[in-house]
């Protein structure tokens, strides 16, 4: 399983060095790399499955921000 892990991070590792080199080059911007390394790019949290009951914790959690 150690492995795995270790396979990982250098895929993430080497993945990061490319992205950086694009950036230096001028390939992308700083905004167009972060949508591209977006995990859940084009979904919105109804969308993706989330339980009622934790729609209703995100809801309330929003709605006390903006009493604050």
């Amino acid at each position: 399983m150690s492995d795995l892990f270790k396979h990982r991070a250098a895929a993430k590792a080497r993945a990061r060095e490319r992205d950086e080199e694009r950036l230096r080059r001028g390939e992308i911007t700083p905004s167009q790399l972060q949508q591209e390394n977006l995990v859940f790019r084009g979904f919105k949290k109804r969308v993706i499955g989330l339980p009622a009951k934790y729609m209703r914790k995100i809801k309330q959690r929003s709605e006390d921000k903006g009493d604050t």
